[in-house]
């Protein structure tokens, strides 16, 4: 019996790259120094007798336990049965550390910050994890499973499997990778951190796009340790987080509820539809990127009371038909010192602003849809087809037809 049970796990070793330990609490020391390695800390210390008692007491006869870990390793758990135990002296295996996916940038850069290392150990990280080996399909691990269960067991019937972390928290001290960190060290780390948030959305505030996403990429290295262990869930909290926090970055921006509503509603709707990690990091980035721009193109700061209203107006109401002496009467202002006030406020006239916002949501419409020219003019609030392509051609130096043209070439290679 002893040479099958070491033939199957020299098999389990050579075909899967693995790593199989056979825990015996009897052979371990009663304290475990504490490596000076921290990227030991990352997996489980199968020759510390604190989590190797731990592991034990919660595992169950003829139950395969997964174990996932707060660095998104992985480990299969089994306990000897009594013959094993009386035969081999072994209290339980543990097959591990595996991954199910590869360890993206992001996720590397937050462990890094998790475990307060330089950044110059970055490298030694993306090593460790490179090294590990990744079972992709669920397929591969109940595969693994299944050999390890039919031979400890006896059958496929005799176990059943569980996730461990429903049940059970590793001791503390395994990963509290703050050991060796001074206190105003770990102050210091929460200060940057923040300082590097408040950074990013001061630059979103401002409408300042390239800062923005200059602080965005730095921001990478304060991201937060992941709080759950569904690595999908977690990322997809962060960009619900990281909407939150642009949104209010942008009504700082003076930018009207309305505009930050529409786009705040739609990024939530797509951080919930994305399928991947990957997806929501671009995603994220487009955040910073549209949230910013927002600002940039619609922020009333520094405009007066009056001035934020006519503005206001005109964005919502672009397509009607829209007159100094009637959005003054509207607000019951005098037709001379709406238009002084605007201008001196905008830089630009009443009518050049209503002209700039309709011909800039005619290029959307033009870029997006089928639609006829005479079409988009009318739904843009120009009644006038030709009036329409003059004030067109002269924004943008070119007619609407052959704008139009230009796009579709590009598309069609």
């Amino acid at each position: 019996m002893q040479v099958d049970l070491l033939e199957v796990m020299e098999s389990l070793f050579h075909i899967c790259n693995i790593e199989i330990t056979l825990v015996r609490l009897k052979d371990l020391p009663d304290e475990t120094p504490n490596s000076p390695d921290l990227l030991q800390k990352l997996t489980l210390d199968f020759h510390s007798r604190q989590i190797s008692e731990a592991l034990l007491n919660a595992l169950k006869p003829n139950l395969i336990s997964i174990l996932h870990t707060q660095t998104m390793l992985n480990y299969i758990l089994l306990t000897a049965t009594p013959e094993m135990r009386e035969e081999y002296t072994f209290d339980f295996i543990a097959v591990g550390p595996y991954l199910t996916v590869p360890v993206d940038h992001e996720e590397l850069l937050s462990l890094n910050q998790m475990l307060h290392l330089p950044m110059d150990r970055y490298e030694n990280l993306q090593s460790f994890y490179s090294s590990i080996p990744v079972f992709s399909g669920q397929h591969d691990i109940n595969s693994m499973i299944a050999l390890l269960g039919k031979f400890i067991y006896g059958g496929f019937t005799e176990f059943t499997i569980e996730n461990m972390m429903d049940r059970f928290t590793l001791p503390e001290a395994n990963f509290d990778f703050q050991l060796n960190q001074k206190p105003y060290e770990a102050m210091e780390s929460v200060d940057k951190r923040y300082q590097a948030e408040n950074e990013l959305l001061e630059a979103v505030a401002k409408g300042d796009t390239n800062r923005a996403l200059y602080t965005y990429s730095n921001f990478f290295s304060y991201r937060v340790p992941p709080r759950v262990t569904d690595r999908l869930r977690n990322a997809k909290n962060l960009s619900f987080s990281l909407n939150t926090l642009l949104r209010k970055a942008v009504q700082n921006g003076m930018v009207h509820p309305l505009y930050i509503d529409e786009m705040s509603g739609h990024f939530a709707q797509e951080i919930e539809k994305s399928t991947s990690i990957d997806a929501l990091n671009a995603l994220s980035r487009e955040m910073v990127h549209k949230y910013a721009n927002l600002v940039r193109n619609h922020s009333m700061r520094g405009y007066s009371p009056a001035v934020q209203k006519v503005v206001n107006y005109i964005d919502f109401n672009y397509q009607e038909d829209l007159s100094l002496k009637k959005i003054a009467d509207l607000f019951s202002i005098s037709p001379s010192y709406l238009s002084a006030l605007f201008k001196k406020e905008t830089g630009s006239t009443l009518t050049e602003y209503i002209n700039n916002k309709r011909i800039d949501i005619s290029v959307s419409l033009l870029n997006t849809t089928d639609s006829s020219i005479q079409n988009i003019a009318a739904q843009v609030g120009f009644l006038d087809v030709n009036y329409y392509t003059r004030i067109f051609k002269k924004l943008k130096g070119i007619s609407p037809s052959a704008y139009r043209n230009m796009i579709n070439k590009r598309i069609n290679g």
